[in-house]
């Protein structure tokens, strides 16, 4: 495609509206050249055995995410997953004996990241499967792609599949630091940080918001699990965080709710520690769902929200967490995003 970057630049600043920086327009420069040359060995070394991806790594809120989306709305031939959901897919099939296949030739996954050795190894093969077929692949993610997984036990085979990844994908860093998300202050008609009474101003919104007042249940399902949630509002949820997060839900599950459920009232946020890393798992998972269908959240947590998590293992997955968050709980997005959803 040609002129690719002055266009992603123009599609930030005219749908984003985003003034990209420095930061972005090297990694976008950058994303144009790679590709294109990848695009031209793809014509003239159809016959070669590996096919190189494009890994786009950096802080969290730098604008990862929003070039690969500008990315996938202009390169028509292409095909964007989160990578939870990408997982899922892959999983699915393997469980049916299946290869998942995806027509594009350009795939564009979000959010990569690795939390378990299972996992790793299904994606290297899916990867291993695309670049035969000489699909083109552009990632995004925090962490260096040599540093995404270590498993003490099985340390050779991590190792063996860094490599791979290493080998397989040129790194572009973005080197800002400036998380743009976290520029605006939070709306605190829905945010309720360490504030008394949150209970009653939550009450209060959801009054506000909810389409009826009497609440009911609502079953979700997909194929092979099926789960209830209460109090349901006809556009609203209203749930306990630690109630929520004991459901052994997954990003699948999560997407689900928020294609149903527009508004969300989650109480009681405690802070996070690797005690209890299956709830820090689902939690990302949860916002990440919520933040990608552009969902209303309203939370109550007496900890400030940098501090909800205090653990080791998962810090990088928690700052973007936490950096989507305060863009969810943001004036702007709140105002731009409650008019789809409020009660007529």
């Amino acid at each position: 495609m040609k002129n690719l970057s002055s266009k992603i630049v123009n599609h930030l600043e005219t749908q984003n509206h985003i003034n990209p920086n420095v930061c972005q327009i090297h990694a976008i420069s950058q994303i144009e050249k790679k590709l294109s040359k990848s695009l031209k060995q793809k014509v003239i070394e159809f016959f070669r055995k590996n096919f190189i991806g494009i890994y786009l790594y950096g802080s969290v809120g730098v604008g990862k995410s929003v070039i690969l989306k500008a990315l996938n709305l202009l390169f028509k031939n292409s095909e964007i997953f989160h990578f939870s959901d990408l997982i899922f897919h892959i999983q699915k099939s393997e469980s049916l004996k299946k290869e998942f296949d995806i027509e594009k030739k350009l795939i564009l996954i979000d959010e990569f990241y690795i939390n378990n050795l299972t996992n790793i190894i299904l994606f290297k093969k899916f990867l291993s499967d695309s670049f035969k077929k000489k699909k083109i692949i552009i990632m995004t993610g925090n962490k260096k792609i040599t540093q995404i997984y270590d498993d003490p036990v099985n340390q050779k085979l991590c190792k063996d599949i860094k490599f791979f990844l290493d080998q397989n994908f040129k790194q572009i860093k973005m080197t800002s630091k400036v998380d743009y998300r976290s520029k605006e202050n939070a709306n605190h008609n829905f945010f309720f940080i360490n504030k008394d009474n949150a209970n009653t101003f939550q009450n209060t919104l959801r009054k506000q918001l909810a389409i009826t007042s009497i609440p009911r249940d609502l079953i979700f399902k997909r194929k092979g699990y099926k789960f209830t949630l209460n109090n349901f509002y006809g556009n609203l949820i209203d749930v306990e965080f630690e109630s929520f997060m004991k459901e052994n839900l997954v990003f699948q599950d999560f997407l689900i709710i928020a294609k149903k459920v527009k508004i969300v009232i989650i109480r009681n946020i405690p802070q996070l520690n690797d005690d209890v890393k299956d709830y820090s798992h689902r939690f990302v998972s949860l916002i990440d769902a919520f933040y990608e269908n552009k969902n209303i959240l309203s939370i109550s947590t007496r900890v400030e929200l940098d501090n909800i998590y205090c653990g080791k293992q998962n810090t990088i997955e928690l700052k973007r967490t936490i950096s989507r968050l305060k863009e969810m709980g943001s004036n702007t997005y709140i105002t731009k995003n409650l008019k789809n959803f409020v009660k007529k």
